[in-house]
């Protein structure tokens, strides 16, 4: 693995300085890279090969077991898993990722926190993502990270660092990982994306709806899905009579985290309508934006907006959906 591959993170590991520190916080937007960075400093760490932070050499054995992801020095701790279903004599069948790393595995860590490497000198465990350690978690975390032996070495990763407690951050080297600029996106995606980036409107959409972020962008270049769900509810918002049941019907079978996408762009690009100055996100949808602004004033989207982010609040509750977005809509500003 090359972070040359991924030349917006140089910056980011140069600011990280020649030695890993015993605790790393790498925070930075979603698709930005935070786990390919993190997974190279601790290869790089673990490599036989160096000393220092560099490319590992791929070829040691400690890189092979690390690519075999059996290295015995390398933990990865991440969301707690649920069952969600059990077999007729009750064993589990399935598992389901949770939005939480609990305090008990944090504790499980404790022996590989003391015990000394098996392959030498270092040992490297990433938390990912850091801000869903909740508070007894982050508490037994601290206690390994406050004195930590010297082969030791944490990496966090996180979206914002506001979202770690302070004592937990007060002792981590912080290192932002920023996007590259729209054009420098736009490169790399169309070399790695598959074909869909031909369609410059369709690239210039996803890149501004990742906020530049390169690997939230390809993926979503590459959804089919997304831009069909969106061409659907632009499409109904600019009728003269909005279908509400049908609009709901459509928003009900996609994530929140894509309804809220959307729509933040759609209320982005109508607010801006009437000024011409910002570009709108929606491009290629200019002339439906007109149709669905008409005469409505800004602050009619505006006031809409605080309306959907309460419904953003406990969209996730297990309520019934359907009916929560039909309400939704049926405040939405019309002529």
């Amino acid at each position: 693995m090359h972070v040359s591959d991924y030349p917006w993170l140089i910056e980011a590991k140069k600011n990280v300085g020649k030695t890993l520190p015993p605790a790393l916080l790498i925070h930075g937007i979603e698709g930005i890279g935070k786990n390919v960075l993190a997974t190279y400093l601790a290869q790089s760490a673990l490599c036989e090969q160096t000393t220092s932070i560099s490319d590992p050499c791929g070829e040691c054995p400690s890189c092979d077991l690390f690519k075999a992801d059996t290295h015995p020095d390398f933990k990865l701790l991440t969301n707690d898993e649920e069952d969600i279903s059990t077999s007729e004599s009750g064993s589990s069948t399935s598992k389901k990722s949770k939005h939480v790393i609990s305090v008990k595995s944090v504790r499980n860590l404790g022996t590989f926190c003391v015990t000394k490497p098996h392959r030498g000198h270092a040992k490297v465990i990433i938390i990912n993502p850091a801000e869903n350690l909740n508070q007894s978690a982050s508490n037994a975390l601290l206690k390994n990270i406050e004195e930590p032996a010297e082969f030791l070495h944490f990496i966090l990763i996180a979206k914002h660092k506001e979202t770690l407690i302070p004592t937990l951050l007060s002792r981590c080297l912080k290192v932002h990982a920023r996007p590259p600029d729209a054009k420098e996106a736009s490169k790399w995606i169309a070399v790695h994306a598959q074909g869909k980036s031909e369609d410059k409107l369709r690239l210039q959409l996803a890149i501004r709806l990742s906020g530049n972020a390169p690997l939230s962008a390809i993926k979503l270049v590459e959804d089919d899905e997304f831009f069909s769900t969106r061409d659907k509810i632009i499409s109904l918002l600019s009728q003269n009579q909005i279908d509400i049941f049908a609009l709901a019907t459509i928003c009900e079978k996609i994530e929140t985290s894509t309804l809220q996408t959307i729509f933040y762009a759609l209320l982005h690009d109508l607010m801006s309508y009437e000024l011409k100055t910002d570009q709108l996100f929606h491009e290629d949808k200019s002339i439906e934006i007109g149709q669905i602004k008409r005469s409505i004033t800004s602050k009619a989207f505006s006031r809409w907006q605080t309306v959907f982010n309460d419904y953003l609040k406990s969209a996730n509750h297990p309520l019934n959906r359907r009916l929560a977005l039909e309400s939704l809509f049926l405040k939405w500003p019309q002529t």
